[in-house]
């Protein structure tokens, strides 16, 4: 695993990154070649003569043949310079017809010295190769008499070196630059880099939870289900009717199995079902939890509490209109507004109309008598809560739930949204079960690469009742579980 701008991604993640951004990568790769290519048709073609000169000093009186090598690796390396120098070039302006001014010439030349093997290699590059080998010829020929000269002056007597032409000068007919080939393979790979990168920056700047991993370490909560993106839970109806077992059901079994496992969920225990968001599946995830517990011969009642936004009444086609606000506002019975659906042991009330009071209704005392009298008459209530953000409702309807369970859907909210959420909880100090993963690719879903130990077994409990800040936990270390909230005592009233 890799950190980056405090975003841990596995080496895979990198992989599935670019694959993501293939489109980003492609039009990179394609305008690095164009690139190179516009550069390369723009660009004046260059042409090089080279020539190649055999350095050798003829030994002098008293000298012998080791020291006059010795010699002329002492002055080859000057007559590199020498080429390069004003005069020498003043002399092949005057003696030249390409019509070069010194300025040209001398930046067209080149010479390098090899000590080892006593070459003297000369370079001319130009736009034109014709005027390139004759600049080289008039180097050959004017290079050896002002070489005479240069060690006229400077000392007597026998010793002159001479500067043997071994090759060229050449007349290439090819340019030498720009070079279409490598052009082209460097713009590809410097446009495939740049794509490459802008991918993986993209998906390093996102701050979104995927893997239940990231989900554990931003909220501090064990991981209670990972719920599968799939077509079965199109519609709230669809998740409620039965069908042959799939990987919607194993999630919804696999949370089943963890929250009757939680001491804090007594007989009749309410769980309340949130986000940090709209959006992310909390509806869902409540009717697939209802539906796993009345398959397990528990009766079931799913109240939608989010009074601002009721949908259950129209998206499951329920007949009676009056819901949970008829009943907050005195103007219906508890009874009179629970509805059955197809399983005998899962009923609905739905939120009913929309209040003008919704926050003070959910905090009012007839909420609380409301619960009481559903605890005694069904052995799990799923309280179907509006998103934590931005609303208090949610919040408020926590501190009477004995549990709450958090969704977070995939690849939507942030770290500090999901902390922000968990926030509100602690100031209510709201017992917290844990988290749900929702809308997970395949490869992440239950059944898949799921790591090794008993299904719907918890690790290690921390103390009851407490749900640690993420912020707490040393870095480097794995998510720590809250603990297995305690039993919440109730009064009279909500028995």
């Amino acid at each position: 695993m890799v950190a980056v701008w405090g975003v841990r991604l596995e080496l895979s993640e990198y992989g599935r990154a670019i694959g993501r951004g293939w489109l980003v990568v492609l039009v990179c790769l394609l305008a690095g070649i164009g690139i190179a290519w516009g550069v390369t048709a723009t660009a004046k073609p260059v042409y090089q003569s080279t020539v190649k000169f055999y350095v050798v000093s003829p030994p002098s009186a008293g000298q012998s043949s080791l020291q006059s090598l010795e010699l002329s690796r002492g002055r080859i390396a000057s007559y590199a310079s020498l080429i390069k120098s004003d005069k020498f070039v003043e002399r092949l302006v005057s003696s030249s017809s390409t019509g070069l001014s010194a300025t040209d010439i001398a930046e067209s030349v080149t010479a390098s010295a090899d000590q080892d093997t006593l070459m003297l290699t000369v370079v001319v590059s130009l736009p034109d190769p014709a005027k390139a080998n004759q600049v080289a010829r008039e180097i050959v020929s004017g290079l050896n008499p002002a070489l005479d000269n240069v060690e006229a002056r400077t000392q007597s007597g026998g010793g002159q070196t001479d500067l043997n032409v071994v090759a060229g000068p050449t007349a290439e007919t090819d340019p030498v630059s720009p070079r279409l080939a490598l052009n082209l393979g460097l713009g590809a790979l410097l446009g495939l880099g740049a794509g490459i990168a802008i991918a993986v920056t993209r998906r390093m700047m996102d701050h979104t939870l995927r893997t239940p991993e990231e989900v554990e370490d931003a909220s501090g909560l064990p991981l209670l289900a990972r719920v599968p993106a799939s077509s079965e839970a199109g519609t709230m109806s669809d998740i409620l009717n039965r069908r042959q077992s799939s990987l919607l059901d194993e999630a919804a079994r696999r949370l089943r199995t963890n929250m009757d496992h939680l001491s804090a969920l007594p007989a009749s225990g309410v769980v309340l079902i949130s986000s940090a968001r709209a959006g992310e599946g909390k509806t869902t995830v409540a009717l697939m939890l209802a539906r796993a517990w009345a398959d397990a011969g528990e009766k079931v009642l799913v109240v939608e509490t989010d009074l601002r936004r009721p949908r259950l009444a129209t998206e499951l086609k329920l007949g009676n209109a009056l819901g949970l606000a008829e009943v907050l506002a005195g103007r219906a019975g508890l009874s009179g507004v629970i509805q059955k659906t197809a399983s005998d042991r899962l009923h609905i009330v739905a939120a009913g109309s929309v209040p003008e009071n919704p926050t003070e209704l959910l905090a009012g005392q007839t909420m609380t008598a409301a619960l009481g009298e559903m605890r005694g008459s069904y052995s799990r209530i799923i309280l179907d809560a509006p998103a934590m953000q931005p609303l208090s409702d949610a919040a408020l309807l926590a501190v009477q739930a004995d549990t709450t369970v958090l969704v977070v859907r995939y690849q939507s909210v942030t770290r500090e949204l999901l902390s922000a959420s968990l926030r509100n909880l602690v100031l209510v100090k709201a017992t917290v079960a844990g988290a749900v993963l929702n809308a997970l690719p395949l490869r992440l879903s239950e059944g898949r690469n799921q790591p090794p130990g008993k299904p719907g077994k918890l690790r290690k409990q921390n103390k009851p009742g407490r749900l640690r800040k993420p912020s707490q936990r040393a870095k480097g270390t794995p998510p720590a579980v809250p603990a297995e909230p305690a039993p919440v005592k109730h009064s009279a009233a909500r028995r």
